[in-house]
């Protein structure tokens, strides 16, 4: 499970859905929850958890994406297994492992030192240590 910590910047509240922007050094990540633990505050720096399986990864990407968090990073470690590669990048002093597709890894053309994206749905994080609900199927 990866995790970095986050400061969170603004909460915003509908019945029981809550968004949460959050900042990481200077990018931004937004966390959609249904339940929330109110002693979480404007200020609180938290832990943030995902799992490698639910970052995707951008190269060289144009177009516009509906995915919520788009961080930038470096790849700092490859490892292209038989069917899948572990791809271990930094944002800003955090490091964080996405797997991927093997054929995903190759079509891309992965290297270390390659600036990418790093993709995150905002239902795909959640807080350490706090019992929060995601979105999720």
């Amino acid at each position: 499970m990866n995790q970095l910590k986050a400061t969170i910047r603004q909460i915003e509240n509908i019945d029981n859905l809550n968004l949460l922007t959050l900042s990481c050094g200077k990018q931004h990540i937004r966390i959609l929850t249904l339940e929330l633990n109110p002693n979480l505050k404007v200020g609180s720096v938290v832990t943030l958890s995902v799992k490698s399986t639910d970052i995707a990864i951008a190269k060289n990407c144009n177009g516009i994406l509906s995915y919520t968090n788009q961080l930038k990073a470096k790849i700092t470690h490859l490892n292209n297994g038989k069917l899948l590669s572990s791809v271990r990048v930094d944002i800003e002093g955090f490091g964080l492992e996405s797997i991927i597709m093997l054929d995903s890894s190759l079509k891309m053309g992965l290297r270390v030192s390659d600036e990418v994206v790093i993709l995150i749905q905002g239902s795909d994080i959640s807080i350490c240590g706090e019992k929060i609900v995601c979105l999720k199927p």
